[in-house]
């Protein structure tokens, strides 16, 4: 399988992460430091824990990019051959497979614990989590929107490309630990552990896939794109 990642771009984000949680270190420290001060007002001290405090929040969204799922996306695919392209903030979406099946947006997760669905409220949920982990793991959140959101983004970058040719494109919900037991039944995703992402793309759509002409076409079109682009 080919893989290609902006790893400029994940270099840049571990940055932003690592500045921001030293920054709000430092900054919670003082503010610890001039709440036991007789020299200095209170205001002070209310300054340095809220800029604290947001640039711990700042850290903690952008360490997610210290997790690399393109990495554990890559060896759960790698096996496939070359007609198959795994597109890692390279292409309209964040995670795009692209292949004779046809166009997969991946949505991966790093989320452990019993994962079921709720149909009434279409909603994904994680238990069986100790509450200290279940706070710093990464959240579900709303998968359908997301997946929707980068679907209308993906079908309008390929009506401007290919003009009146129509692609068939799937998204799946992907948990990538090896903690995550998916029970989730019929969701309104397709939604399995990292280890059946294989078996889930290369399974041909309803309709057939594209094959491998048509797909090695959209992987040249995405990566001359990309030139472009820079």
């Amino acid at each position: 399988m080919r893989l290609i990642t902006n790893e400029a771009l994940y270099k840049r984000n571990s940055r932003v992460a690592l500045v921001a949680n030293l920054a709000g270190m430092f900054m919670l420290v003082i503010s610890l430091y001039l709440l036991f001060s007789s020299t200095v007002g209170f205001g002070l001290y209310l300054l340095f824990l809220t800029g604290g405090m947001i640039f711990t929040q700042v850290g903690t969204y952008f360490n997610r990019w210290n997790k690399r799922p393109d990495h554990k996306l890559h060896q759960a695919l790698k096996s496939l051959d070359d007609n198959y392209s795994l597109y890692n903030y390279t292409s309209p979406v964040s995670h795009l497979l692209v292949g004779p099946t046809g166009l997969w947006i991946l949505l991966p997760r790093h989320t452990t614990g019993s994962i079921t669905y709720d149909a009434k409220r279409r909603r994904w949920k994680a238990s069986g989590v100790p509450l200290l982990k279940r706070l710093g793991q990464e959240g579900i959140g709303n998968p359908i929107s997301e997946a929707t959101v980068e679907a209308e983004i993906l079908d309008r970058w390929l009506s401007k490309h290919l003009k009146d040719q129509s692609v068939p494109v799937s998204a799946a919900l992907i948990f990538l630990e090896p903690g995550a037991d998916v029970q989730v039944g019929t969701a309104a995703l397709p939604t399995v552990p990292i280890k059946k992402l294989k078996q889930l793309v290369i399974k041909p759509p309803q309709g057939g896939g594209i094959g491998v002409q048509r797909a090695k076409q959209l992987s040249y079109l995405f990566e001359n794109a990309k030139q472009k682009a820079r």
